[in-house]
């Protein structure tokens, strides 16, 4: 099965506090004045896959998709549904629309926009390989390992096909501390974070990277790419396959210092939520095609040239000068991301809780890092409202209809605005959260569309603030460009 980033989704100057008014949205309404000016909806969905030998690029199947605009009465209040379509050739059509705002739903997604053509287009890493879900054991043995060390890190990717994951507590036979070899170490490859199906015939090579625990002259710990197994495999869903080889160390060296203002992140952690808790903080840096700039995640996983989580505090780091070795392509840009973790729980009667995860993140050049202070770029939004209510309290009786809105950050200015909205459940036992909708919007308020709230259903929303200049997610919702920022905000639950 073959997925891409469409399928599986997302994920102005001095800014003040005041709140916006549902005005925002009622600015571009569709009132009973305009309803004569009637326009197309269109869009295409290219896919480009980078890969080691180039770029390929094939439109997304949108036939199964379904397509629908809305158009909501700023008088009435009242939601009208233009019926659309997909094709195969990633292209989708919405006729007879009146002008004026819509919304534009795509499957559970909605792109809240003026504009009548969007560019639904995608850029993953890898070939457009299909994705391991079985049961397919790996079993590596390798000597040139370095003396293992506990805070060792061994890490899996294949830069052609864009696979990658961690070998975690799910491996056995993990190498002990003093180990300089790995002997009959198994995993099951379906257990990878991107378990791409790799086919040596098409270019794919198995890459098994030692990320090496060393101190910086600060006293700073972080991982470093160190060595790195090579192996030409080919794998078969379900059937094993053995590795054997030699943990080499690449030639090509580099250095990173960051100034990481991990204060800066936590004095805006109540601002996600009152009671959310910070979970942990990451700098990741390593290089990529310059092509993939544009990809939903600069850096989504493994090969790391550097990992930097020393410990849970909080506290601004000078790190010093950290090494690493680099078995990339010289003529790959180096980017970096820090990222600031925060929880927040959510219950569902007496089932035990959920913990939902948001982030205040920003990706950049890795340049970018190492000349100015690492600190957020954008922060959460102010003031969180469900109708005219604030939104970090419980609310019950909010309507079938209700609206989300709220102030701009007090770090950075937002270009957009990305609202998810997530129904509560249980399951043996436990709460469960699972997405029912995402607004892609550059106002400050949104009206939830018709279908998205339940009777006697909970709900909460998680409000990210997105710092990306000159590109618009509510147009491209699968765009990207360096620098970019966002920071979430996680509101109370709230019922219809």
């Amino acid at each position: 099965m073959k997925k891409s980033l469409i399928s599986i989704g997302l994920m102005a100057g001095m800014t003040g506090v005041g709140c916006a008014g549902l005005d925002d949205v009622e600015a571009d309404a569709t009132t009973q004045d305009t309803q004569g000016l009637v326009t197309q909806v269109t869009g295409t969905s290219p896919v480009t896959f980078v890969t080691a030998a180039g770029n390929v690029t094939t439109p997304y199947d949108q036939s199964s998709s379904s397509v629908v605009a809305y158009t909501r009465d700023s008088t009435t209040g009242a939601f009208t549904a233009y019926p659309g379509t997909g094709a195969a050739d990633g292209t989708i059509s919405v006729p007879n629309v009146p002008s004026g705002r819509i919304y534009l739903k795509l499957g559970s997604r909605y792109l809240v926009s003026t504009d009548r053509t969007f560019d639904l287009g995608s850029t993953e890493w890898g070939r457009n390989a299909a994705y391991v879900s079985q049961h397919t054991p790996v079993t590596v043995s390798a000597t040139g390992l370095s003396p293992w060390q506990p805070e060792d890190y061994l890490d899996m990717y294949s830069l052609n096909a864009g696979a990658f994951g961690f070998m975690g507590s799910a491996a056995t036979g993990r190498p002990l501390t003093g180990a300089t070899s790995v002997s009959a170490m198994s995993f099951s490859y379906a257990d990878m974070t991107n378990p791409k199906l790799l086919n040596s015939s098409l270019g794919d090579v198995f890459s098994l990277a030692q990320l090496r625990s060393q101190t910086t002259v600060n006293g700073v710990p972080y991982r470093a790419m160190h060595k790195v197994l090579n192996a030409n495999v080919t794998l078969v869903p379900g059937q094993s396959t053995t590795i054997n080889g030699t943990f080499t160390q690449p030639a090509a060296t580099g250095t990173f210092a960051v100034d990481w203002r991990r204060s800066a992140f936590e004095a805006l952690r109540t601002q996600v939520n009152p009671s959310a808790v910070s979970e942990y903080n990451e700098i990741l840096m390593s290089a990529r095609p310059a092509s993939l700039s544009t990809a939903v995640a600069s850096i989504s996983g493994p090969p790391f040239l550097l990992r930097l989580n020393p410990d849970a505090q909080q506290t601004d780091l000078i790190t010093g000068t950290m090494t690493y070795n680099n078995p990339l392509p010289a003529t790959w840009p180096k980017v970096a991301s820090a990222v600031a973790s925060f929880t927040k729980s959510y219950a569902l009667g007496t089932a035990t809780p959920y913990l939902m995860s948001v982030d205040i993140r920003i990706d950049q050049d890795a340049s970018a890092f190492t000349a100015a202070p690492v600190e957020p770029l954008i922060g959460p939004v102010q003031a969180p409202m469900v109708n005219t209510r604030g939104a970090f309290q419980n609310l019950t009786g909010v309507g079938l209809d209700a609206s989300l809105r709220w102030s701009k950050p007090l770090v950075g200015t937002a270009t957009n605005y990305v609202v998810n909205i997530f129904r509560l459940g249980t399951s043996n036992g436990a709460t469960t959260a699972t997405r029912v909708a995402m607004l892609h919007t550059d106002l400050q308020s949104v009206y939830l569309p018709p279908n998205v709230l339940q009777a006697g259903q909970t709900y909460f929303a998680e409000i990210q603030s997105w710092y990306q200049p000159g590109s618009d997610l509510a147009q491209s919702p699968f765009k990207r460009s360096l620098p970019r920022a966002r920071a979430s905000v996680l509101t109370g639950t709230f019922s219809p």
